[in-house]
């Protein structure tokens, strides 16, 4: 495969992220090399961290190096101490009679059918540097200097490529534990840019936005539909975008006799997380007025070890209800209801009502799931 073809897909790979290694691999095999390994060293475990390596490496072997062949290792430390980019081969240090003498290359390299290493220490920004090491089967003849010569060639493609595939599995961590969390609390999410256009909006805040009769998008705008609180959130959206502060807002609606959305407004102050939102300058959050309660019994009986009659009690208070309420719904007497109380009261490290409704409320609410 010609070159400028190979770097061209290491690239898109790293972006794609699920190949990537694959691609790494074959990038690596025009030099020479059989396989990779690289990771971050951990000076206070003496052991290596988040060690990644070709498809074709026994994961056995691998945990062998993390576990105890890696702090042998003495081409590790030339490699480390080097020059960011600097390519180092073991050929030029390390001589027949020192790898005969090695308990690392007698007990575990050789037998794992490896011999030679060309090696070098790639900066990571924001993060702990990365050892790369390419390495050779046993029985191959050392790295040639025209396979040296190319091998430096690549190393500032094989360290861009590296840092943009790890980039890239960070944002689909995130996004995918971000979209998760958020689907399961409920929780709109929008962002707006500095005209507070709706330049990103979660699929909570999609379904929001067509069935709520507080907010809507108005040539793009996010606007509540009321005009008194439609100028109270473009105000609250200019001040958070101009002060960085966050600030909340209720809405109530045309039809409602409660506060039916909540929001909470913040300023986005990463380039990164702007660019990741469409260049949006401010996220907002919102969350609904539920019909249900706000944290569920089982909820509570988890958290705090609630007995089953306990926990509906509690459910109960969190929803707003009176000790006489509940003992009128759940059809017990005042006496029971209280007796109850004291139990959440104690489980909750609460000296009374307010306290306990308090300490619940910190349970993080979640979205119901049919059983």
């Amino acid at each position: 495969m010609p070159r400028d073809q190979l770097i061209g897909d290491l690239y898109e790979a790293a972006l794609r992220h699920d190949s990537f290694l694959d691609v790494f691999q074959q990038a690596i095999t025009t030099f020479g090399a059989n396989y990779f390994h690289m990771f971050s060293w951990d000076a206070a475990r003496n052991a290596p961290h988040l060690s990644t390596y070709s498809p074709g490496l026994p994961d056995s072997q691998i945990a062998l190096y993390d576990q105890y062949y890696g702090a042998l290792d003495p081409r590790r430390s030339v490699v480390g101490n080097a020059g960011v980019g600097e390519l180092i081969s073991c050929q030029d240090f390390l001589s027949d009679e020192d790898v005969a003498r090695s308990e690392f290359f007698q007990d575990y390299q050789i037998p794992m059918g490896v011999r030679y290493l060309m090696g070098v220490r790639l900066a990571r920004p924001g993060g702990n540097d990365i050892l790369l090491g390419m390495l050779r089967s046993y029985g191959r003849t050392p790295y040639s200097p025209e396979e040296r010569a190319t091998a430096a060639s690549m190393t500032g493609h094989l360290q861009r490529a590296i840092n943009l595939w790890q980039d890239a599995q960070i944002l689909h961590r995130d996004a995918a534990v971000g979209s998760e969390l958020m689907e399961e609390m409920d929780l709109a999410v929008l962002a707006l840019d500095v005209r507070s256009r709706v330049v990103f909006a979660n699929q909570v805040a999609e379904s929001m936005l067509h069935a709520s009769a507080c907010l809507k998008l108005l040539h793009g705008r996010l606007t509540a539909a009321v005009a008194a609180e439609n100028d109270a959130l473009q105000a609250a959206i200019a001040r958070v975008a101009k002060s960085r502060k966050g600030e909340s807002l209720a809405l109530q609606g045309a039809m409602s006799a409660t506060h039916a959305l909540f929001l909470n407004i913040t300023y986005l102050p990463a380039l990164a997380m702007r660019s990741a939102f469409g260049e949006a300058t401010v996220m907002v959050t919102v969350r609904r007025r539920s019909a249900g309660a706000l944290v569920v019994a089982q909820q509570l009986r988890q958290a705090f070890g609630l007995s089953k009659a306990e926990a509906a009690v509690a459910e109960a208070l969190v929803s707003g209800r009176t000790p006489d309420e509940c003992a009128a719904s759940i059809g017990v007497s005042l006496a029971t209801i209280r007796t109850q109380l004291r139990a959440i009261y104690e489980k909750t490290h609460s000296r009374n009502q307010a306290e306990a409704v308090s300490a619940m409320l910190w349970v993080l609410p979640r979205r119901a799931h049919e059983d």
